[in-house]
């Protein structure tokens, strides 16, 4: 009689591939930007530069704009980056709005009032300067001038809200200094737009667009497009990295382009 070999363990049977988790080379890890911590106070900032600097190069819309040289994207990037930080500070660094003023002046009316109280707790009379200097009353002899814990503690709140007063009253002092500009208070998108503005025309770039448009007899013209170069970048950042509309975007180069473009008159006028 013959019996039947015996099956092998796991022969005629179908094993499951393994999955095997892929690793980064450094071929593959070279083509990632560097990530770095946020340090603007806009949440849009922080998010796009993140973007710019930890997503594969290639998967943005930007890294399109150098399409012939992918290896010059992480140039790209970075220089990107630091558009937003110019921008940035050109808004923390802009003048305050009226309004602003206002209630920064209203804070500091009342801290001077909040002042005149705490010095009120105090029983002996004299103010902050003489107390120190001079000591406890000779001519006390009944105790009525003497500090208890409630002048002691509004002393000492005093000092410290004279301090905060101090500070307030310089940084109003600073505000009013700066030179007023004409027109509304610049936004993001176009302290986006200048800063990214600043730096192409650095490069030897042209902020110019070919308008597409339709000519009308005794009216003007039917705008259907703009194109360029900077449009085609500031596009790509502001619309697919950030969240801006397209129109807006237009709009703002546009607007950039043309005050540019009359200052370079007026100063060759001059």
């Amino acid at each position: 009689m013959t019996h039947a070999s015996k099956r092998k363990r796991g022969q005629g049977r179908k094993s499951n591939p393994k999955r095997v988790r892929p690793r980064l080379n450094e071929k593959t890890h070279s083509k990632l930007i560097i990530s770095g911590p946020p340090f603007l106070p806009n949440t849009h900032d922080n998010l796009v530069i993140q973007q710019l600097r930890t997503t594969p190069v290639g998967e943005l819309a930007v890294d399109g704009f150098l399409r012939d040289t992918p290896q010059a994207v992480p140039a790209l990037r970075e220089a990107l980056c630091k558009v937003y930080f110019k921008a940035a500070k050109a808004r923390e660094s802009s003048k305050a709005t009226k309004g602003q003023l206002r209630h920064a002046k209203s804070a500091l009316s009342r801290l001077t009032l909040t002042l005149e109280n705490l010095a009120k707790v105090s029983p002996d009379g004299r103010d902050g300067l003489r107390m120190l200097l001079e000591g406890p009353p000779l001519d006390d002899k009944k105790g009525e001038r003497e500090q208890n814990e409630l002048a002691s503690a509004c002393w000492k709140i005093r000092m410290d809200v004279a301090k905060a007063g101090l500070a307030l009253q310089s940084a109003i002092k600073t505000e009013e200094k700066k030179n007023p500009k004409a027109g509304e208070r610049r936004k993001r998108l176009r302290t986006l737009v200048d800063a990214l503005a600043d730096w192409w025309q650095s490069a030897g770039g042209s902020l110019a667009s070919t308008v597409d448009a339709n000519r009308r007899d005794g009216g003007p013209a039917v705008v259907h497009r703009r194109r360029g170069r900077f449009l085609t970048l500031a596009g790509a950042l502001f619309c697919k990295v950030d969240v801006f509309k397209e129109t807006e975007v237009v709009a703002a180069v546009t607007n950039v382009h043309e005050k540019r473009l009359a200052r370079t008159k007026s100063d060759a006028k001059d």
